[in-house]
């Protein structure tokens, strides 16, 4: 690989893990796609998860068909290509560059805690009714919360003391982000990602309990965490009430465009003429569930491929045998149990739709599926 291009992608993943816990890796895939482009043999595995990017992308790009806005469509297509190539397939480049990755997670730890104080400040500043961060609303916050709390947990767990204490400082601040944006689904998504990562992590279990004592301690501490997650089971309150009407009028527009779709990024255009007359939203942005959203504006095939995806990758993070190389084993835990969080989260919100904070998810989803190549052997006495 030539200098040029190695610079050009080390500066694309470092943006990359600053950005993602301010709320856009935006700024991150012009370097990335330079630095690929720049490649003397720019190397992508033709595997089953080659197979499934590719049939993603490609009925996407047949949405356009049913689409309102034909080339909205083409810009979203665009956007996933580049989140799918450069991030999901491009994973093995971190998983090769140990020593850059290890550096990588320290950034992203830094900059969740600047997102966990920021959003904290708005919070009891009065500045905002929920914590935020830069780029990204409360709902967003808590998607790049849960894989902050996951990997601040097991760097904790592997570290002595100084930085055993800054990493307990540091799990204490992004809890409180995470907390404090009353994000009800990343609250559920965090709290099955830490579940996982129990399971996986026999000798942390203690640690995760201690952690949801300490959660529980501070929700009775705070009367309006309380309230806020009473309103979860609540049918009547109005929130949940029109994310109900919201997923009834996107299933009547699943109805009529069952195999095309209405157009990737048409479902705003689209959303006003099957609203139901019972809901007070007008505009919807997204269905509440990323699943129903993809089948909604992409159709059966992009919605199979992408089923395909997350089910390979969970089937590959599930299997541990083989990985004796401890550092790759604590990698692919804290991926599946984030990879895991996240999807919980997204199914009642819509956070990984975007180039924003969608990288966070392929992302884990790539280090997942091709960490096992890059395992070192296992040393004998």
């Amino acid at each position: 690989m030539g200098k040029i291009s190695s610079f050009l992608l080390k500066t694309g993943w470092v943006l990359m893990f600053v950005g993602l816990p301010l709320g856009s890796a935006v700024g991150a895939f012009p370097f990335l796609l330079a630095g690929k482009i720049s490649e003397k043999r720019p190397g992508i595995e033709k595997d089953l998860l080659f197979f499934l990017v590719n049939i993603f992308v490609l009925t996407s790009l047949f949405s356009i068909l049913g689409s309102r806005s034909k080339l909205f469509v083409l810009g979203v297509v665009i956007q996933l290509f580049l989140m799918l190539y450069l991030v999901l397939l491009g994973a093995g480049y971190l998983l090769s560059k140990r020593g850059f990755l290890k550096k990588l997670v320290k950034v992203f730890i830094l900059f969740s805690v600047f997102s966990g104080i920021y959003g904290t400040f708005l919070y009891f500043g009065r500045f905002e009714a929920r914590a935020r961060t830069l780029f990204t609303g409360e709902n967003g916050l808590g998607t790049v919360m849960i894989p902050a709390i996951i990997l601040t947990l097991a760097c904790f767990t592997h570290t002595k003391g100084k930085k055993k204490l800054l990493a307990g400082f540091s799990l204490l601040i992004v809890l409180m982000g995470l907390l404090l944006s009353f994000s009800r689904g990343a609250w559920l998504g965090a709290g099955g990602g830490l579940l996982i990562y129990a399971i996986c992590q026999k000798k942390d279990r203690l640690r995760v309990a201690a952690l949801i004592a300490i959660v529980v301690l501070i929700f009775f501490a705070y009367p309006p965490l309380v309230y806020r997650f009473n309103l979860i089971f609540n049918p009547s309150y109005p929130s949940n009430q029109e994310r109900i009407y919201i997923l009834k009028a996107t299933w009547q527009m699943i109805k009529d465009h069952p195999i095309t779709g209405v157009g990737m990024g048409n479902y705003p255009l689209v959303y006003p003429e099957y609203k139901l007359a019972e809901s007070r939203i007008q505009n919807a942005s997204f269905a509440h569930n990323i699943f129903i959203q993809i089948w909604a504006e992409g159709g059966i095939g992009t919605l199979a491929a992408f089923v395909g995806l997350v089910f390979l990758t969970l089937i590959k993070g599930a299997r541990m045998r083989g990985i004796d190389d401890s550092f790759l084993r604590l990698v692919k835990t804290v991926s599946l149990a984030s990879f895991a969080g996240i999807l919980i989260h997204n199914q009642v919100d819509c956070t990984i739709y975007s180039m924003h904070i969608g990288p966070l998810f392929f992302l884990l989803a790539g280090i997942i599926f091709y960490s096992h190549k890059f395992a070192l052997p296992q040393k004998r006495d």
